[in-house]
């Protein structure tokens, strides 16, 4: 069970490029996001750089978890942690229902779908996070990347 009076720090890391942040839990204003994604972790897969949404990179989650919103905005900023539930079919592309962590690293980002913004539960933020941000930047080019989000 998450303790939400100890603080918790998600690692979001890129093992093939040596680089990792650390992001503090926000267990006051998303408690429920905070204690099934802490539930979750570790998880490893491909991150991708999102398509609509401008600076932003997500990562599917490998089992579905469906969280009512919390703390949502579509309002975000550098820095941001978030995670996403989407139904199948709730706009085009979506074929199965499907969970997500994103994070943003620059000003341009609004997590969007083809259908315009979609709101997200913030429930992190990541500090000291100029070298992750830069491996997201070239992701734009590169492609996906192999991410492991763990506990701190």
């Amino acid at each position: 069970m998450y303790d939400s009076a100890v603080q918790r720090e998600l690692v979001i890391a890129f093992p093939g490029e040596d680089v990792q942040a650390r992001a503090p839990l926000l267990a006051d204003l998303a408690p429920r996001t905070c204690e099934a994604v802490w539930a979750a972790l570790p998880v490893r897969g491909q991150a991708r750089h999102a398509i609509y949404s401008g600076s932003e990179v997500y990562l599917i989650l490998p089992e579905l978890m469906q969280l009512p919103p919390e703390n949502a905005t579509t309002r975000v900023v550098p820095g941001d942690v978030a995670f996403g539930w989407f139904a199948a079919g709730s706009f085009y592309g979506a074929h199965e229902d499907y969970c997500e962590v994103c994070w943003f690293y620059d000003r341009d980002a609004t997590p969007s779908s083809p259908e315009g913004p979609v709101p997200v539960s913030l429930f992190a933020r990541l500090e000291q996070a100029e070298a992750l941000f830069e491996v997201c930047r070239r992701m734009r080019l590169e492609g996906a990347k192999e991410v492991e989000l763990r506990r701190s």
